[in-house]
C-alpha cells in the first residue's frame, strides 16, 4: 500500500441500481481520507465528475454498450436460452473492458480494487497485476450458498417443511448445471476472457475469494451458509444523482408507483394498471415515477384524475410520504421502502425481482402480485394499505442500524493490510445506514 491516501479504482455498469450505490459509498470513504475514482459506462460519467470524483468512460466509442445487455426487448427471467444469450453479449464486450481497465491500472497504480457484482472483468484485471478485490452485491442473494434457498427461480419463498428444503436442494443443483452447461456451450468465449465460471474449489470466480459485502440486511434474508468472507453491511437506497424533489407533491394519502429504471418493455403498459389501481381508491392520489433518468423536471409529466406522473422521483425524499408504494421489487426501491416504514404491493417482472418479492412477503412488508392490471391487484393493494406496520417498522429500524460505509471502510483497510475504520463501529458483521443510496 502507498505511504499517501489509499487509491481506489470502483467499477460499475452505468446502471442507477448499482452505481449509484457505490458513488455513495465513495462520498463516504472519500470524507475519511481514501481516494476513489470510477470506471464506468458514458451515461454516468458526467454525473461522477458532477459529484466530484476522477471517472474514466469503459467502451467510450460505444456507448450504449452496457444498456443494450440490461434493456431487453422483454422478460428474460430463467430462460436458458435467453440467458446465454444474454451472457454470451456480456463475454463478447470483456476483452475490450479488460484491456481498458489494464491500462487504467498501469495508468493511475490504484491500491484496491471495488468491484460491482455485474463486473466481474474488474476482478482478472486485479488478480493480473496482483492487487487486492473486493466485491459489493446489492443483490446479496444471488451468491450461491451450500444450503438454503437458490434465488433466480422465480421467487421461492422461506422453507418451511422438507420437501420445501428438496425443492431448494434440486433448485441449487440446477443452478449449477445451467452454469456449467453455459460454459461449454461458450466455451470459445469463456476463453478468449481467460475465465470460468467456478473456481477449484467450487466458489464461484465472478466475485472475490477474499472480501464480498452485500447491501442487505440478515432480518430480510432467508436462512443459507454464508461463505465467511461474506458479509451484509446493510441497504444503500440514497439517490446519487442530483434530482430536485418536486416543490409540492399532491395533497391526501399518496401512493407511489415505480418500475425503477429499466424493463422499458413493461413500462409500455403500466398507465394502465396504474389507473385500474387509481379508480379503486379515489381517496388517494398515485404519484408515478416513470425512472426517466435523462429528465430530472420537478413539474409532473401528466395528470389525470388522482394519477400524477412524473419523469423521476427521487425515493427517499418521496416513500416516507407515501401511505404504501407500489414497485417491481428492485433493490434501491425495495430497501426505500422498508427504510421508510412504508408497506409494499410488490409486482415482479424480472431479473432479482422476484426474490425480493419473496422476502418481502415473508417478513410480512407487503404482498405480491403478478400483474397490477387485474382486479386481484386492486384487492391486495386494499389489503396493504390495512396492513399492521408493526413488521415493516421493525424491519426499518433494523436497518437504521446498519453503517455500510464504515463497514466498507473497514474491509478496504483489512484488505489493505492495516488500518481502524474511521467511523463508528457498528453492529459485528453488518453495519448502519450513514450514507444511504440509491
Amino acid at each position: 500500500m502507498s505511504a499517501a491516501a489509499p487509491r481506489l479504482l470502483l467499477v460499475a455498469p452505468p446502471f442507477s441500481g448499482h452505481l449509484n450505490a457505490l458513488i455513495t459509498i465513495a462520498l463516504g470513504l472519500r470524507a475519511r481520507g481514501i481516494e476513489p475514482r470510477f470506471a464506468t459506462g458514458a451515461a454516468k460519467v458526467d454525473l461522477l465528475r458532477a459529484r466530484g470524483f476522477p471517472a474514466d468512460t469503459i467502451l467510450a466509442d460505444d456507448p450504449q454498450a452496457f444498456e443494450r445487455i440490461a434493456d431487453t426487448a422483454g422478460p428474460v427471467r430463467s430462460n436458458p436460452l435467453l440467458l446465454a444469450r444474454q451472457l454470451s453479449a456480456n463475454l463478447a464486450l470483456m476483452p475490450a473492458v479488460r484491456a481498458e481497465l489494464d491500462a487504467l491500472v498501469d495508468r493511475d497504480r490504484p491500491d484496491l480494487i471495488v468491484a460491482d457484482m455485474t463486473a466481474p472483468v474488474a476482478g482478472v484485471v486485479a488478480q493480473s497485476h496482483g492487487l487486492p478485490w473486493l466485491t459489493v452485491m446489492p443483490t446479496p442473494f444471488a451468491l450461491e450458498t451450500r444450503t438454503g434457498t437458490p434465488s433466480y427461480c422465480g421467487g421461492w419463498g422461506m422453507p418451511r417443511h422438507a420437501g420445501h428444503r428438496l425443492r431448494d436442494a434440486a433448485g441449487r443443483a440446477a443452478t449449477r448445471i445451467t452454469k456449467r452447461g453455459m460454459q461449454r456451450v461458450l466455451a470459445e468465449r469463456f476463453r478468449e476472457c481467460g475465465v470460468r465460471v467456478y473456481r477449484e474449489d467450487g466458489s464461484e470466480s465472478a466475485y472475490s475469494p477474499d472480501a464480498i459485502l452485500g447491501l442487505g440486511m440478515r432480518e430480510l434474508e432467508f436462512p443459507r451458509d454464508w461463505p465467511a468472507h461474506f458479509e451484509l453491511v446493510g441497504p444503500v437506497t440514497a439517490t446519487a444523482e442530483l434530482w430536485p424533489v418536486p416543490p409540492q407533491l399532491p395533497d391526501g394519502p399518496l401512493v407511489l408507483v415505480t418500475l425503477g429504471t429499466h424493463l422499458m418493455w413493461a413500462k409500455r403498459d403500466l398507465l394502465v394498471g396504474v389507473r385500474r389501481l387509481a379508480a379503486g381508491f379515489p381517496g388517494h392520489t398515485f404519484v408515478v415515477s416513470l425512472g426517466d433518468g435523462a429528465r430530472a423536471d420537478p413539474r409532473p409529466h401528466l395528470v389525470d384524475g388522482n394519477v400524477v406522473v412524473y419523469h423521476h422521483l427521487p425515493y427517499d425524499d418521496v416513500v416516507p410520504r407515501c401511505a404504501a408504494v407500489v414497485h417491481h421489487g428492485g433493490a434501491g426501491i425495495a430497501y426505500s421502502t422498508i427504510r421508510a416504514g412504508r408497506p409494499a404491493l410488490v409486482c415482479p417482472h424480472d431479473f432479482d425481482q422476484f426474490d425480493f418479492g419473496a422476502r418481502i412477503r415473508a417478513a410480512d412488508a407487503g404482498i405480491v402480485v403478478r400483474r397490477l392490471d387485474s382486479r386481484r391487484a386492486v384487492v391486495a393493494l386494499g389489503r396493504v394499505l390495512e396492513m399492521d406496520l408493526g413488521p415493516v417498522r421493525r424491519l426499518a429500524q433494523a436497518a437504521a442500524r446498519y453503517d455500510p460505509v464504515t463497514a466498507v471502510e473497514r474491509a478496504v483497510r483489512r484488505q489493505l493490510g492495516g488500518g481502524r475504520a474511521t467511523g463508528s463501529p457498528g453492529a459485528p458483521g453488518a453495519a448502519s445506514p450513514a450514507a444511504p443510496g440509491e
